[in-house]
């Protein structure tokens, strides 16, 4: 029960400091599209900053994170950018995200770009693209 709270509070946590807007900082219209800061936001907290899978809440999940940086190594050396951006989006089902309500980004990222598709497909885009930039060579 503990696990799930931390897990929550961790997922939870970036959307709830992107929604914050301080005249220092005017995160809630402007929040990041640099798929670099929203993989860090994201991603890296289960499959860790490099992308191997071993990020902090990995042991509260049922089934370890990918390592990131070898999906082209293991389609083939080729990597699949469509079916990267399926699973971000939450269109295809991947079992150690759970249900389709968690932790997919795509609803997020479309309630981020409050209403503008284009900027929702943007954040896909580019955090698709920075992983595609991790992997192994």
């Amino acid at each position: 029960m503990l696990q799930r709270w931390l897990l929550m509070i961790v997922v939870l946590t970036p959307i709830a400091l992107f929604g914050q807007d301080t005249a220092a900082n005017q995160v809630k219209d402007h929040p990041p599209v640099s798929g670099t800061k929203l993989y860090q936001a994201y991603c890296a907290v289960c499959h860790a900053g490099d992308g191997k899978g071993n990020g902090p809440m990995a042991t509260a999940l049922k089934t370890w994170p990918s390592d990131l940086t070898t999906i082209a190594k293991r389609n083939g050396g080729t990597f699949p950018a469509l079916h990267v951006m399926e699973a971000i989006n939450g269109d295809r089902l991947i079992s150690a995200h759970g249900t389709r309500d968690m932790p997919v980004w795509g609803p997020v990222f479309r309630s981020m770009a409050h209403g503008h598709a284009d900027n929702a497909q943007l954040r896909l885009t580019n955090l698709t693209s920075y992983i595609e930039s991790i992997q192994e060579k």
